[in-house]
């Protein structure tokens, strides 16, 4: 019981993508960094509550593109450089 009791304060990558206005890419991209805490599960990848609202508190989450923006010009794809 304690297994869904913490899956529920779990999110997607697609739920986290939508709440900081970026794409799925890009947070993978900040699980990879360090920048969020991301456990890979059946279903694919999610990142904890709190991990989530820290990342969201901090100054990198406010704007939702974090350190991706320093060689962008979109070669990798994810879209939030814009």
């Amino acid at each position: 019981m304690a297994s869904k009791q913490s899956e529920s304060t779990d999110m997607t990558v697609a739920e986290v993508a939508e709440a900081l206005g970026t794409t799925p890419v890009n947070v993978l991209l900040f699980i990879k960094r360090g920048l969020l805490e991301g456990l890979e599960s059946e279903g694919g990848w999610v990142v904890a509550q709190e991990s989530f609202a820290a990342f969201r508190a901090s100054e990198a989450g406010q704007n939702g593109r974090a350190t991706c923006r320093s060689a962008c010009s979109k070669a990798g794809g994810c879209g939030s450089c814009e």
